[in-house]
């Protein structure tokens, strides 16, 4: 039987909780959430930043929260991805982290190309563009991480100095 390859997914959030999906260069059309292999012996924290660097040019984003638990899917028996054929699937460790540049900050050219283009939408709205065969994966992670990224975004609002009334 196939294994399943290790893997890691980044949900990048900004002061307005909206989340950050690439439109895949392979799959035109499919959006997702930054992801990634965990290289032998790496911590999956580790290979959280590497990717996101790696995918999207991102290196200074606030980690926020870490999924407790390993979530995983199978490829489905007509997806032709050579490098992955000797896996069943993946199984991923997922992480929030908050961001709050534009995506015209971010690199898409740090590595090997994965996303044809980035935006920010609502994270209940991910669900209407994620391949069929990651939907439960990402209905487990939207369900952990939007009340997570409304707790967050609650706490740094009470922080903010409120401006000064113009003179």
């Amino acid at each position: 039987m196939k294994p399943y390859r290790k893997n890691v997914g980044m949900v990048v959030f900004n002061a307005e909780g909206k989340v950050l999906m690439g439109e895949r260069v392979n799959f035109r059309g499919s959006w997702q959430f930054p992801q990634g292999g965990i290289d032998k012996k790496e911590d999956p924290r580790e290979a959280a930043k590497r990717e996101l660097y790696e995918e999207v040019g991102i290196k200074d984003g606030e980690f926020v929260y870490e999924h407790p638990e390993w979530l995983s899917y199978d490829f489905p028996p007509d997806m032709d991805l050579h490098h992955l054929k000797k896996y069943k699937g993946q199984i991923q460790k997922w992480f929030l982290i908050y961001w709050n540049h534009g995506v015209e900050e971010c690199d898409l050219d740090q590595h090997e190309r994965e996303f044809q283009e980035l935006k920010f939408i609502p994270i209940n709205n991910c669900m209407d563009t994620i391949v069929g065969f990651k939907k439960d994966v990402y209905k487990k992670v939207v369900e952990e991480f939007a009340p997570k990224i409304k707790e967050y975004l609650e706490v740094q609002s009470h922080f903010t100095i409120p401006s000064l009334p113009h003179q």
